[in-house]
C-alpha cells in the first residue's frame, strides 16, 4: 500500500482557504493509490498465523467500490485466484497445503498495484508427524467464538431450525433434490462452507446435505466444536462398523483410540472413503518399514519381496493390489489385522496362491 507520509505546503498568506486546501491535498494522499471517496482495501479475515486442520481456508476481504479491479492470491508462490471484485466485501477458499502457507493478496487498479498483504497459516495434521506441531506463535482461530460484526452484514452466524436436521443416514437419502437451490436457503453454514462440498471428489454424507449439526454442536466449547473420541460421533451414524468391530479380537490401532479422523477427512477427501491419502501412501505414512518393497518375503527366504502394490489384486478383480489385500485397517479375528478366515501366514498366502 503507497502512502505518502510527508507533505510540505507553503502558504504567503495564511488563512481559513488556506487551511481547507492543505487538509484536501492531505485526505487525497493520505488513502491507498486508486481509491474511491477514501475507501481502504482491509483484509478481514482470518488473523496472522492461524492454525487450520482441514485443506481450505475461508478469507474475507474488504474491497470499497472503484477501489481495485483485480485481485490475485498467491499462496507459497503458486497463483490460487484471480478476483475481479464487484462486491463490497469478496470472500473466498484458499487450498492449503501441509506445513506452512505464506498467502499473498495483491490488488491492482487500472494495472497499478494499490493493496499487497501478506499473512500465514498452518495446515497441520495428526497423520504426519512432521507436520503435527505448529511454530510458535501459531494458533487455533475459533471463528464462532469470535466478534467479526462486518460478517453478520451478510452471513447469518447462528443456527436457524431448519439446520437442527436428524442424525439419522436415511434422512440424508431424502434430501438428495435440487440441493444447490434448496441447501443454498436452507442451511446458514452453507453460504460461507460451499467449497468445502465441492473442492474434492469424495464428500462425507453430512456435509453433502448440509447437515452440519450431526455432529457439531451448538452448545460447545468452543463453539461447533466436536465430542472425542471420534467414536463418540462416528458410531452414531455407522452403527454396522461399530458392532462389527466391537466384536474382533484385534483392532487396528486408531480404532482402539477412537481416532477415526486420522485416516478419514470427516468432511471431504481427495481418495475414496474420505481418506487423506491413498491407501498404500496411508499405510506407508505410519508403517514406513513397510514400503521398501521387502514386505512379507524379503526378510526370510526371498529377496525379492512381495509387492504391495502396482500389481492387480487377484481377490477384489478390477482393484490395484494394496496394505488392505492382506490386512483389515480396522478390526481382525486373526494375527496381524489380516483380512482372511486364516491362521498362518501360509494359509493367508494360499488364498491368492491357491494353485501352488
Amino acid at each position: 500500500m503507497t502512502y505518502v507520509t510527508k507533505l510540505k505546503l507553503t502558504f504567503l498568506t495564511p488563512g481559513p482557504l488556506a487551511c481547507l486546501v492543505f487538509l484536501a491535498v492531505l485526505t487525497i494522499f493520505s488513502c491507498p493509490a486508486g481509491a474511491d471517496n477514501g475507501g481502504v482495501i482491509a483484509l478481514q479475515y482470518p488473523p496472522d498465523k492461524v492454525v487450520k486442520e482441514f485443506g481450505l481456508l475461508n478469507v474475507s476481504l474488504s474491497v470499497p467500490a472503484g477501489s481495485a479491479d483485480r485481485i490475485t492470491v498467491r499462496d507459497n508462490d503458486r497463483e490460487i485466484i484471480t478476483i475481479v471484485p464487484d462486491e463490497k466485501f469478496e470472500c473466498f477458499a484458499v487450498p492449503l497445503v501441509l506445513g506452512m502457507n505464506e498467502i499473498r493478496i495483491i490488488a491492482e487498479r487500472d494495472g497499478s498495484g494499490v493493496y499487497d498483504t501478506v499473512f500465514h497459516a498452518y495446515l497441520r495434521s495428526d497423520l504426519e508427524a512432521r507436520y503435527r506441531t505448529a511454530p510458535e506463535g501459531f494458533r487455533k482461530d475459533y471463528f464462532h467464538d469470535g466478534a467479526y460484526p462486518q460478517c453478520a452484514e451478510c452471513h447469518i452466524l447462528v443456527p436457524r431450525e431448519h439446520d437442527k436436521k436428524p442424525v439419522s443416514p436415511d434422512s440424508f437419502i431424502a434430501e438428495r433434490f435440487d440441493k444447490d437451490t434448496v441447501i443454498s436457503v436452507t442451511s446458514t453454514c452453507y453460504s460461507c462452507h460451499r467449497k468445502m462440498a465441492s473442492y474434492y471428489p469424495y464428500v462425507h454424507g453430512p456435509v453433502a446435505v448440509w447437515s452440519c449439526l450431526s455432529c457439531h454442536e451448538v452448545s460447545s466449547t468452543p463453539k461447533y466444536a466436536v465430542k472425542k473420541p471420534d467414536t463418540d460421533v462416528c458410531f452414531t451414524c455407522h452403527v454396522d462398523q461399530k458392532n462389527n468391530w466391537a466384536g474382533k479380537k484385534v483392532t487396528h490401532g486408531p480404532v482402539t483410540l477412537g481416532n477415526c479422523a486420522i485416516c478419514h477427512s470427516p468432511h471431504a477427501a481427495p481418495y475414496p472413503f474420505n481418506l487423506y491419502k491413498a491407501t498404500w501412501d496411508l499405510c506407508v505414512n505410519c508403517h514406513a518399514e513397510k514400503g521398501s518393497g521387502k514386505h512379507v518375503l524379503g526378510d526370510s527366504f526371498s529377496t525379492a519381496g512381495h509387492p504391495t502394490r502396482g500389481k492387480a489384486d487377484p481377490v477384489k478383480i478390477g482393484k490395484e493390489l494394496t496394505c488392505a489385500s492382506c490386512h483389515d485397517p480396522h478390526a481382525s479375528n486373526y494375527p496381524h489385522l489380516w483380512a482372511f478366515d486364516v491362521d498362518s501366514i501360509f494359509e493367508l498366502c494360499r488364498k491368492c496362491h491357491y494353485d501352488k
